[in-house]
């Protein structure tokens, strides 16, 4: 919009006189569109995507609080120890001590695995034993040590 230069009224782009005072209206040159540019192709880059800044605290989780080693815990490994080593030495001693201190260890929470692992492979070793010397000193019956055929 422009205003006429008799009056100051303001009137549309392109008009001959004013509406208001009638006076001519200085002509105008038509505005020209220009011409528009053109730019060689280039495809089209998709927009970055913008996540979020990563969580700064986790949710809580429940840690469950470590208690300290106990007797318990070094009769199971004792006990395990032992009654492994008495397959290969002095087994009337070390296997019996197995099964009594993994059955001690038995009573921890924390390695009840470990015992009952100790107990097991104490009690077939203590069994193993009985039957060794059971037949060395000729008590069993032929046809248990040698079988039935």
């Amino acid at each position: 919009m422009s205003n006429c230069p008799n009056c100051g009224a303001e009137y549309m782009e392109g008009a001959a006189v004013c509406l208001r005072c009638g006076a001519a209206l200085p002509a105008q040159p038509p505005v020209q569109p220009a011409a528009p540019q053109y730019q060689p192709f280039q495809p089209a880059v998709p927009p970055r995507v913008m996540l979020p800044p990563p969580a700064q605290f986790a949710p809580p989780q429940y840690v469950r609080p470590q208690r300290p080693f106990c007797w318990m815990d070094i009769f199971t490994v004792l006990g395990l120890v032992s009654s492994v080593v008495g397959y290969f030495f002095a087994s009337v001693l070390l296997l019996p001590l197995g099964l009594i201190a993994s059955i001690v260890g038995f009573r921890s929470d924390r390695n009840r695995g470990l015992a009952v692992a100790g107990i097991v492979i104490s009690a077939i070793g203590v069994m193993i034993k009985i039957m060794l010397i059971l037949s060395q000193a000729a008590l069993l019956p032929d046809w248990f040590t040698n079988g039935i055929w």
